[in-house]
């Protein structure tokens, strides 16, 4: 072997090796995702009136903001009124596919969850905030993408039925990076790459 295809060789593999370290960064993704939830009753004063709609399919183009699903207030008969205190609500997302395909790993189904304060009054009054509860971790992996969730408002005011038919969208944001390569995978570019080097040297020594 020649020593400028050798030298060439060597050249594409460490173009190949920043290439392959430089994978960290923004990443469009299309996210096709569903999402579940559910109040409790626990801390209500009268009855119910708040639901959780999800979503039963959706797609984003990541990172984005996206819905969650909308909390729904429904309207109670004049002067009736129904107070939540720390009532807990549960939500999860799941990313069914990602630029069409199933991922692996998938690390959803992610589950979020916070409590609702405030009260209902009639069909035109409500003090209702949800509020979300810190992610503890706000990562997931989706296949090769590293996903990292937050809320774009936090807390949410939960409007009457009066308003937008009593609808509140619970919005999210996702930021999606390309996954970095573990150390081990570029401990062992570095030295395959090395051991070429070592090769070519060792050619170019014999022939001469």
């Amino acid at each position: 072997m020649s020593c400028q295809s050798t030298g060439l060789r060597a050249g594409v593999l460490a173009l190949a090796l920043v290439s392959f370290a430089a994978t960290n960064g923004r990443a469009d993704a299309l996210i096709n995702y569903s999402t579940s939830g559910s109040i409790d009753s626990t801390g209500v004063s009268g009855p119910g009136v708040i639901s959780f709609i999800p979503v039963t399919s959706n797609q984003f183009n990541s990172p984005s903001a996206f819905s969650l699903g909308d909390f729904q207030v429904a309207a109670l008969p004049s002067g009736g009124s129904t107070t939540y205190v720390n009532t807990p609500f549960h939500i999860t997302f799941l990313a069914n596919s990602v630029n069409g395909e199933v991922p692996n790993p998938n690390d959803t189904p992610f589950q979020i969850s916070g409590t609702l304060n405030g009260t209902i009054t009639g069909a035109s009054q409500s003090s209702v905030v949800a509020k979300f509860d810190p992610l503890t971790n706000p990562t997931f992996l989706t296949g090769n993408f590293l996903n990292t969730l937050s809320f774009t408002d936090n807390p949410l005011s939960l409007v009457p039925s009066t308003t937008n038919n009593g609808h509140a969208s619970a919005q999210a944001y996702l930021n999606t990076e390309v996954r970095v390569p573990e150390p081990a995978s570029i401990a062992l570019f570095l030295t395959t790459l090395a051991g070429l080097g070592v090769r070519h040297r060792v050619r170019t020594r014999r022939a001469a």
